[in-house]
């Protein structure tokens, strides 16, 4: 698709933010096939049975993973609630694998953006499900949201869930937002970070964002989190890897797999993230942002 590669990151990934966006493309089904065939190498699949047959492959091969039914910004209560039986069908799949699997929940798929008490019930649904050993892993979203989903996770954690929230190190108040998932004992997956924000709220991506990165990684590990890295910046990672042998190493499907496939090699852990479903165009759109300029 031609036009999309005029397109710089902040350009791709405000037109992954489009609400209208995916019904259009899904309309035309030439332009719908053209654009998977893209996305393709980053997904599990479009079905259930696809991200199944996908996440065997990836155990066969040795890594650990996480799916992630894709959705968010539901506005719907219906479609919200529909969301949440699809991931209780997940997990019910997912029990009968010969390995743990990780589930990702993006909180705006399951009701945040209606209200926090209609998302804390979808949660809770899903973790009373979630097979055993499995840990549930928020996604990381904008800072205007951040607060909400991080009191939702200190909750949970606090009536024993087995939860894992994203912490962007390119927030400015994300020493804050360690203070208080090291307060609350979870495990965090720590990240660089995605969404755009104000020049006020984050820092540009770059060197002070990766300084913010290692700082934050040594705030965690000293405060005695379970800490994992998601990052395929091979500086950073290394450099993490090398301080704490214990963090888990978390990529994306996809993305740098002689990356992932070397640190297997190494024997390092590694966690592939495995997203499913039909609302994959904006998820494909943000992957093809990744390493361009502003």
């Amino acid at each position: 698709m031609p036009i999309l590669n005029r397109l710089s990151r902040r350009g791709l990934y405000r037109l992954a933010e489009s609400r209208h966006l995916p019904g259009l493309v899904q309309r035309n089904s030439a332009l719908e096939d053209r654009a998977y065939r893209g996305a393709d190498r980053y997904l599990g699949g479009r079905a259930l049975d696809d991200v199944l047959a996908t996440l065997t492959r990836l155990h066969s091969q040795g890594f650990k993973t996480g799916v992630d039914y894709l959705g968010e910004q539901r506005t719907d209560r219906a479609a919200v609630v529909a969301a949440t039986d699809q991931y209780v069908r997940l997990n019910r799949q997912l029990a009968r694998l010969d390995a743990v699997v990780n589930v990702w929940v993006d909180f705006t798929n399951v009701g945040l953006d209606i209200s926090d008490e209609l998302c804390r019930r979808q949660l809770i649904r899903i973790i009373e499900g979630l097979p055993a050993g499995s840990r549930l892993q928020a996604r990381a979203h904008d800072s205007s949201r951040i607060d909400r989903i991080l009191g939702l996770v200190t909750k949970l954690a606090a009536e024993g869930a087995p939860i894992m929230p994203t912490l962007q190190a390119n927030l400015r108040q994300a020493p804050e937002y360690a203070d208080r998932l090291i307060e609350a004992e979870v495990p965090v997956l720590l990240v660089k970070g995605a969404h755009l924000e104000p020049a006020g709220v984050a820092y540009p991506w770059g060197e002070e964002t990766d300084v913010a990165f290692l700082q934050l990684a040594h705030q965690l590990h000293a405060g005695g989190v379970d800490l994992a890295i998601g990052t395929h910046d091979p500086v950073i990672r290394e450099a993490v890897t090398a301080a704490f042998s214990d963090a888990e190493v978390q990529m994306l499907l996809g993305v740098r797999p002689t990356d992932a496939q070397d640190l297997m090699l190494r024997d390092r852990s590694v966690r592939l993230y495995v997203p499913y479903g039909q609302d994959w165009l904006r998820y494909w759109l943000r992957r093809l942002g990744e390493g361009r300029g502003v």
